[in-house]
């Protein structure tokens, strides 16, 4: 199965709560991938700026361009119990920036 990032919501420091199209929510914490970030991965250690990160309704994407497999996030993340009466923020990108995301699959170790 295909997997996609239907929300995303900021939880704390590099942890983010991603709500994937099978219903499953999931978190993730980068910090640990962040400690030797370089690259286009080198701007997400600024907190203020890892906020910032939003979905396509595919994936996650930050500003820079940077996005992430869907996939690989999936099976990393880690499963929490989705309260139905708790919904995650929807950020989400203009139609625009989508067309300008670069891929970086499989990065997350």
């Amino acid at each position: 199965m295909l997997h996609t990032v239907k929300q995303v919501e900021h939880v704390e420091m590099y942890k983010l709560k991603l709500l994937f199209n099978d219903g499953k929510v999931k978190i993730i914490d980068f910090e640990d991938r962040l400690k030797e970030a370089k690259n286009m991965f080198l701007p997400l250690k600024d907190v203020n700026y890892f906020k910032k990160v939003k979905t396509d309704g595919t994936t996650l994407v930050w500003p820079n361009g940077l996005d992430l497999c869907p996939d690989t996030l999936y099976s990393q993340g880690i499963e929490v119990e989705h309260k139905k009466s708790v919904s995650l923020k929807r950020k989400s990108l203009p139609s625009k920036r989508r067309s300008k995301r670069i891929k970086a699959h499989n990065v997350i170790r």
